[in-house]
């Protein structure tokens, strides 16, 4: 069973969600939804991939 994902008053409400991440919602929540959710994938490909990186560097691949 997939868990349900969190609603944008439980994640703003939450304490452990960082304020980065709230003030993004806050401010890409009104925006075209698609080109929203287009923008995050894109941020987290380039986060994921910097994190990788990181990693190598300190452990080897």
């Amino acid at each position: 069973m997939t868990p349900a994902r969190p609603s944008l008053e439980t994640l703003m409400n939450d304490p452990t969600v960082s304020y980065p991440l709230k003030a993004v919602l806050l401010v890409w929540w009104s925006r075209d939804p698609l080109d929203a959710a287009n923008d995050a994938a894109a941020l987290a490909s380039v986060m994921g991939d910097r994190a990788t990186a990181l990693l190598e560097q300190r452990h080897g691949p």
